[in-house]
């Protein structure tokens, strides 16, 4: 491999020479730790006011109450904050407040699906059947079977969650209220009645056709990439993604000390904007929005994403296959795909860009790059709406724009 991958064909080399080849870092290319040490600041695309510009109007309105901002180039990273992490207090946001990330959380499910396809673990064109528990039936359209690859990119023909989500409801509670009670399923619901809902389903499409978003389907992807190494999802997580990176302050879940540094989540759906109720995502369902992460380590889940870090060849190679475009979800007005989970889309000004979404019952964030250009931004937050207002239009993609239109 050493051989074709430097063009030495058939010459033979000390061994010494050939080791320190394969020691040598990516020209250009700085560790995790030492980008952490040296990219904060250096951002350089966009000045502080143009990014108060965006954001500052979105704060004093009352939209949100912190908007926590990292912007990165090909120069560095840049950590802009605004607002009130806790109401009550005044606390302002850092780097180092938590925040939930929502379906962020699905780029990291989509992440380890890639790194177990490459080793050779799975084999995302196989039916789920191949990977279930045993006694589970995955149900089929007319011999067509669910795959992998139609979980990462939601055509499963799956609906986003279980029926018994609903049960937590009570007519008697506000509406806002109902709408937050459907949350606690993602705790209280485990695993095996999601397998058993899933053999009794019935599908009324074929997999593989139409998008439809289905957390279920990420719940299930994750359970099962994981479960083919012997794995919990947590472990899996830290392992192949957070150990790499150095990022220490982000779990597949909350924890004592991640909780003592979270920002105060507030429900913008109800009248008040009052805080929402902490929902701890089950194993099961944090494949799908339970990671908690802060600005720092989300600064280097960026950078990953955007090819800056000397990291492991195999964690590099899954990266690029989690960005790959797999299926078109829409050729009207703009061009949009699914990759791994990651939604990719390209339009008149703005070049093939990838981004998530994420929003709880309490917070919001987004990510959004493009690769290309080496630009990329991350934005958390702690409100949700359950609406159009969200942070992906407000402020990510308006910042994707503007360093677009400065570069």
């Amino acid at each position: 491999m050493i051989q074709n991958e430097y063009g030495f064909g058939r010459m033979v080399f000390p061994i010494f020479f050939v080791l320190l080849l394969v020691c040598l870092p990516v020209a250009g290319l700085m560790s995790p730790e030492e980008w952490r040490m040296t990219a904060p600041g250096k951002f350089s695309t966009l000045s502080a006011e143009e990014v108060a510009s965006i954001a500052e109007p979105l704060v004093d309105n009352g939209t949100y109450p912190s908007l926590v901002i990292i912007l990165e180039d090909r120069n560095g990273s840049a950590l802009y904050t605004f607002g009130m992490a806790n109401r009550a207090t005044g606390q302002a946001p850092d780097n180092r407040t938590t925040f939930e990330v929502g379906s962020v959380s699905k780029t990291f499910t989509g992440l380890l699906l890639a790194d177990a396809e490459l080793r050779g673990v799975i084999n995302l064109s196989l039916p789920i059947q191949t990977y279930v528990p045993e006694g589970v039936t995955v149900p089929s359209w007319q011999g067509r079977e669910i795959t992998l690859s139609d979980l990462a990119t939601h055509t499963s023909a799956l609906p986003n969650v279980p029926d018994d989500f609903y049960r937590y409801q009570k007519e008697s509670d506000p509406i806002e209220t109902q709408a937050e009670s459907t949350f606690r399923g993602y705790e209280e619901i485990p695993a095996d009645l999601v397998y058993a809902w899933l053999s009794n389903l019935t599908l009324t499409r074929s997999p593989g056709d139409d998008w439809e978003y289905s957390n279920a389907g990420t719940a299930i992807a994750g359970d099962i990439v994981a479960r083919v190494q012997n794995r919990t999802y947590p472990e899996l997580v830290n392992e192949r993604i957070l150990t790499p990176l150095g990022m220490k302050s982000t779990a597949a879940g909350w924890n004592p000390e991640l909780l003592e540094r979270s920002a105060v989540g507030y429900r913008g759906y109800a009248p008040d904007h009052d805080e929402g109720m902490i929902i701890r995502y089950n194993e099961f369902w944090t494949p799908a929005a339970g990671i908690i992460s802060d600005a720092d380590d989300m600064a280097a889940y960026l950078a990953l994403q955007l090819g800056f870090l000397d990291v492991p060849e195999e964690l590099r190679k899954a990266v690029n296959l989690s960005h790959d475009p797999r299926t078109i979800r829409s050729t009207e007005e703009v061009d949009l795909w699914q990759s791994l989970f990651w939604d990719t889309f390209e339009t008149e000004g703005i070049p093939q860009t990838h981004l998530k979404a994420g929003e709880t019952n309490r917070f919001m964030a987004d990510i959004a790059f493009v690769k290309d250009e080496g630009i990329g931004v991350v934005v958390l937050s702690n409100v949700a709406y359950f609406s159009d207002t969200h942070v992906e239009s407000d402020v990510a993609i308006p910042l994707i724009r503007l360093m677009l239109e400065k570069r």
